[in-house]
């Protein structure tokens, strides 16, 4: 089974792509970390999805792309994307 565990986190409008969320304000990227890794302990066998839209804009689609690598890099256990489409 699958979990969305975040929701619409970038904003390629930002220079660092992150959507100003009012968790993001508070913590800045940690609370996404932090959601990733509680769901990995409670739900061990789950897909973790990180869900965005807009996925067919270039700019955002690297945006999320780099923003996925680094969480990875740092062993942040994204298992996959959600491209929504409404």
């Amino acid at each position: 089974y699958d979990w969305d565990v975040v929701n619409e986190v970038i904003d390629a409008t930002k220079p660092d792509c992150m959507r100003r969320t009012e968790w993001y304000r508070l913590t800045g990227s940690d609370y996404i970390v932090r959601a990733f890794e509680v769901a990995r302990e409670v739900a061990p066998d789950a897909t973790l999805i990180l869900n965005d839209f807009g996925t067919t804009d270039t700019y955002k689609r690297q945006c999320i792309y780099d923003f996925v690598q680094e969480m990875q890099a740092q062993g942040v256990p994204i298992d996959g994307l959600g491209f929504q489409s409404h």
